[in-house]
């Protein structure tokens, strides 16, 4: 049975820019800025990047985010699809399937896994855990 390891968690800031409806639904863009906390390095990284969502005829978000956690050779690219269910409060519960790319060698690693992220939004800001699946 496979297993979640602790990655990391990401706390960020995102603005709101509506793109329209299109064929697909209503599309908003949301750049964030953030840091993430993990156990694989020590203190804080900045995150930043851009969750491109589009709003479902049922009033949920598909997701597609590509964005960046640290700067310069330590920088580990990622991407995650999901969806964010919209709660009766307004806030969303977003989960994502993520996969990670990155020429940094101690996290190179990374390069060969999978991630699942779990999270909570509300009043601009947002919380997601990202855990690493093992087999």
């Amino acid at each position: 049975m496979p297993s979640l390891e602790e990655f990391c968690t990401i706390e960020a800031e995102l603005r709101m820019n509506v793109i329209g409806e299109t064929p697909g639904g209503m599309r908003i863009d949301f750049p964030f800025e953030g840091s993430a906390t993990g156990p694989h390095w020590e203190g804080e990284r900045p995150v930043s990047g851009v969750d491109y969502v589009t709003v479902r005829s049922d009033g949920n978000m598909a997701l597609d985010i590509h964005a960046v956690i640290g700067e310069k050779r330590e920088a580990v690219s990622y991407r995650g699809k999901g969806v964010s269910i919209v709660n009766p409060d307004r806030s969303a519960s977003p989960k994502e399937l993520i996969t990670f790319e990155t020429g940094n060698e101690d996290l190179a690693w990374l390069n060969n896994e999978i991630g699942v992220g779990f999270g909570h939004g509300e009043d601009n800001k947002i919380t997601v855990r990202v855990y690493l699946v093992k087999p």
